[in-house]
């Protein structure tokens, strides 16, 4: 085989399996997000009152806040976040699930935190309009790479059929 066979083989399995990945992810249903804000931090170093908010050396951050709707029966879709993300909920009932279908309730008023690598969705369980102010911080990019996304889309897990 040739090399230029082979690169070219490599280049196609490649976008095979992106596609393939794209494909399984769950989009969003009932679920909009306006971004209200966007911002370079640096590196974070920050304490006060025993909370401590601080990056690897050398890790810049980007700051992020968002206001999501849910409409009643609405989904996040499978996802997860590269950074942190701070969720209140503003009005309504949001249950997060993990990947292994465990559920947490949120009422409005309730904040819970979004911080793994392992796919999670967010849905109204509610019967009325769910209102959620979201704030992420993500490792930032280097320019000219364009800003790092802040959720990244999951298949479904198979352990949970909650979409």
């Amino acid at each position: 085989m040739s090399q230029r066979t082979g690169i070219f083989i490599a280049v196609v399995s490649v976008a095979v399996v992106a596609l393939a990945g794209a494909a399984l992810a769950t989009p969003p249903t009932g679920f909009t997000t306006n971004l209200l804000a966007r911002g370079s931090a640096g590196e974070l170093h920050a304490k006060h009152d025993g909370i401590r908010l601080k990056t690897r050396r050398g890790v810049s951050a980007d700051v992020a806040v968002a206001t999501v709707t849910i409409d009643p029966g609405g989904s996040s879709g499978w996802h997860h976040h590269p950074g942190v993300v701070v969720v209140v909920v503003q009005s309504g009932t949001v249950t997060f699930y993990d990947e292994n279908c465990g559920a947490d309730v949120h009422q409005a008023g309730e904040a819970f935190i979004e911080s793994s690598e392992s796919p999670g969705l967010a849905k109204n369980t509610g019967t009325g309009t769910a209102v959620v102010e979201a704030t992420f911080i993500v490792p930032a990019s280097t320019p000219p790479a364009p800003p790092t996304p802040l959720r990244i889309d999951d298949p479904q897990p198979k352990r949970c059929n909650v979409t």
